[in-house]
Order: structure tokens, then sequence, then C-alpha cells
């Protein structure tokens, strides 16, 4: 009975050491690694602290497609652009800020200021629960701490049936199988909300308008009646391509029309081009 004992807490060590290990594993995996050489991000601040905002910019902008994804970066960019009066880029590099660190008060300061001195209406994306949940998750979560928090449950859910299997004794067992079945319905709602990020993020697409000012035609192409026009730093919903130009849905209205595609930008990031939505 005691050799059985000491062989079930053997295996429970060694699963559970396997099992961090694959968590540490996927965590590595999952965290990006490409960093922002910190020469040149100190050298871009000298330049902001100055005034030097457009050389700050290009410095920034020029890590950025290095491949580096770093929210101070994105933030720090954002900033540049506000100091220049581009609002659109403003909000457009905040939101992306936000998107690495969603946590961050001063991110959330300066794009709802930046918001703000755009003075255009912002309103959520559409509704529907998927999106609300995904929505209510991306405020205090990445899409990759999301994963990883959903990899953690699930490796604690596994350890804790893999107890409930091998360790005797009336009281422990019950601990077990209530913690395990805890872990499972959050491990449930964790992976609903992954999975509504996944989805809400591969069939939305946010921009935010760049241009100055941009007239939305009723059909693509300059010889359409213009219905409206939308200033820079208004957030919109991606539709499709066709050409050279963007069907846009602006969030909360039921309004859509056709801009030209080198007037918006994608959150995800870069130039809006005739491939981003397929």
């Amino acid at each position: 009975m005691r050799l059985m004992m000491k062989r079930n807490f053997l295996i429970l060590v060694i699963s559970g050491i396997f099992l961090l290990s694959v968590f540490a594993l996927a965590i590595t995996l999952l965290t990006p690694e490409v960093t922002a050489d910190t020469q040149a991000v100190s050298a871009a601040n000298q330049l902001y602290q100055v005034g030097n905002y457009e050389d700050a910019q290009r410095i920034y902008e020029q890590l950025i497609s290095q491949g580096v994804e770093d929210s101070t970066v994105y933030y720090n960019l954002g900033n540049t652009y506000f100091r220049q009066g581009d609002l659109g880029r403003a909000v457009l590099n905040f939101q992306r800020a936000s998107q690495l660190n969603p946590r961050d008060p001063d991110i959330r300061a300066n794009l709802e200021l930046a918001r703000t001195m755009a003075d255009v209406p912002f309103t959520s994306t559409a509704p529907g629960p998927l999106s609300t949940l995904a929505e209510m998750t991306s405020r205090w979560l990445t899409l990759n701490e999301t994963a990883i928090l959903a990899l953690a449950i699930w490796f604690l859910a596994c350890f804790l049936f893999l107890s409930l299997r091998l360790l005797d004794g009336g009281k422990v067992r019950r601990i077990l199988r209530y913690g395990a079945i805890v872990a499972l319905l959050i491990l449930a709602l964790i992976g609903l909300s992954l999975g509504s990020r996944i989805f809400t993020e591969s069939t939305q697409h946010n921009g935010v308008v760049v241009a100055p000012v941009v007239a939305v035609s009723s059909e693509p192409g300059e010889q359409f009646a213009t219905d409206f026009s939308l200033s820079s730093g208004t957030e919109v919903s991606l539709v499709e391509t066709r050409g050279n130009w963007a069907r846009l849905a602006v969030p909360g209205d039921a309004i859509e029309g056709w801009i030209p595609l080198n007037s918006v930008e994608t959150v995800a990031g870069g130039l809006l081009t005739r491939d981003t939505l397929l």
C-alpha cells in the first residue's frame, strides 16, 4: 500500500514537471522575440524631449518596420503624431499600443485624449455576444495572455484529474473534485473568450481614417456621388476592397460607403491593400 502511494506520488511529480515544462515552452512560443534596440529608443526619446518630433517619429517607425512589437514604441509613436497634429495616426498608434498592453493607464488616457481632440464619434464595434465578450476581455488581456491563461487552467485541470485517479482519501478527493470542477468552469469561460477573440479578429477588420478629410462615395470610384465625409481619426470597420477602394462601415451608425485605400490604415498594422480583407 505504501509502495503504491509512493509510486503514485512519483507519477504526480513527474507529470507536474512535464506539464510545467510544456507550459513554459508555450509561453516562450507566444512571446514576441523581436525586441526594440534600446539605443535607438533612447535616441528617439531624446529627440522627442527636445521637440524634434519628426525625426523621433522616423526612428520609431523604423523599429516597427524591423518587426518590433512593443507597446511603448507604438505609444511613443502615437505621441509624436499627436504633437504634430496628425490625430488620425495618433489614434491609430495608441490603438495598436493598447492591443499590446491594454491595462496601461497612460495608453488609455492618451487614446481618449486623441479621440476627444479629433472630435469624431467613437462607438464600440458591432453588437453581439461574441463581439461583446471579445471586447470585454480585450480591455484587460492581450490575445496571447488569454491563450496563456487558458493553457494554464487546462494544465491545472489535467493535473487535478490525474490526482483524482492516483490519490486515495475521502477528504482529499473531495477537495480535488471540487477544484477540478471549478477549473473546468473557468476553462470553459476563458476558452469561449479566446475563441470569441480569435473569431472577432479574423472576421472584423478595424481601421482608422488617416487622411485629413475623406469623401465617402456610394460606389468605388471618384465619378460616384459623395454621401458624406469623414475626418482624420474616425474609427471604422472595414468590409471589403475593390481595386483601390475600400468599403467601410462606421460602428454604431447604419452608414456605409467607399473611400480610397490610402486614406485608411488597419489597426492590425499597415496601409490597407487589396489583399488585406481576403
